[in-house]
């Protein structure tokens, strides 16, 4: 029993090292620690995920399909359509692998009971397409907080344990970081109060995470919904017809987000020496408090 909390708990840790240490989260790296968690962790929720799905009417067609994913990439859209759209955003830098091919084949290759029969293959990459709508959707970065919003987004309709497991991880991080440190966002809202304001609490990341969760709620369950058969409709109709921007509210995830800029500007101008700070306080100030890139 501890080996296994052990192991799990380096699993949650090892994603953690991965979402600090690498700004775009949509890498190989970080994939392939997700499909270990999603392997360790969801074996039992997958199937009766999986199970769940195929009592839709959309199942029967479903696996006989190719992915959404392969769809739009050899699909030809009007511009303004839910395909053009997704096609642009699957084409984007941060978008453009198809990492769930690429980590399975690598864990297949590394992992010898990493065994999906094919059915399980399309079901877990349709897993992956609605990771990637939701951010789509919504407009959530593949930083920390992003990725956070979008998994507790997902688990408010589909409870899988690895999403619910690094949620907790996060709120636990938070609230020891607070006992470690209770005042230290204080004093940096003070001492940087004549540059900008920072206005950012240790408590923000259990009301991010609350509002994603009401956002999911609201929202349809995205597995269930045949994209397929809305490539080649105007994008603003597909989200009025399912009440995307009706019922749901990421406002407060993106002030979040432009605190969380300053605080990391704020945490590299730390590591400089004396002079550098005064160079680099001076251009923030000449930049109304906007916090551009420090470079090495």
């Amino acid at each position: 029993m501890f080996e296994k909390i052990k192991y799990e708990s380096s699993l949650v840790k090892k994603w953690f090292a991965q979402t600090e240490s690498n700004e775009n989260l949509n890498e190989p790296g970080v994939i392939d620690i997700v499909l270990e968690l999603m392997h360790h962790f969801d074996i039992k929720s997958n199937k009766r995920l999986l199970k769940r799905f195929e009592k839709l009417d959309y199942a029967k067609t479903f696996f006989e399909q190719e992915t959404l994913r392969d769809v739009v990439s050899k699909g030809k859209f009007l511009r303004g359509t839910f395909g053009a759209a997704l096609k642009d955003f699957w084409e984007s830098p941060d978008y453009d692998k198809d990492l769930f091919k690429d980590g399975l084949k690598i864990a297949e290759e590394t992992k010898k009971d990493f065994n999906l029969t094919e059915k399980e293959k399309k079901f877990w990459a349709a897993i992956f397409a609605e990771h990637d709508l939701i951010h789509f959707f919504f407009n959530l970065k593949n930083t920390s907080m992003g990725e956070i919003s979008v998994i507790t987004f997902t688990i408010a309709k589909s409870f899988r344990r690895s999403f619910f497991t690094i949620i907790f991880f996060a709120l636990v991080g938070a609230f020891l970081e607070f006992l470690r440190n209770p005042f230290s966002l204080i004093r940096l809202r003070w001492n940087v109060r004549k540059v900008h304001s920072l206005n950012l609490h240790h408590h923000d990341i259990f009301k991010l995470i609350w509002k994603a969760y009401r956002n999911g709620k609201r929202c349809p369950w995205m597995l269930s919904i045949n994209w397929h058969d809305r490539l080649h409709e105007p994008l603003h109709i597909v989200k009025k017809d399912l009440g995307l921007d009706v019922n749901s509210d990421f406002t407060f995830y993106k002030q979040m987000e432009k605190e969380l800029e300053k605080l990391n500007w704020w945490i590299e101008y730390g590591k400089r020496t004396a002079y550098q700070q005064q160079i680099l306080v001076g251009r923030l100030v000449k930049n109304n408090g906007v916090p551009f890139k420090i470079l090495p």
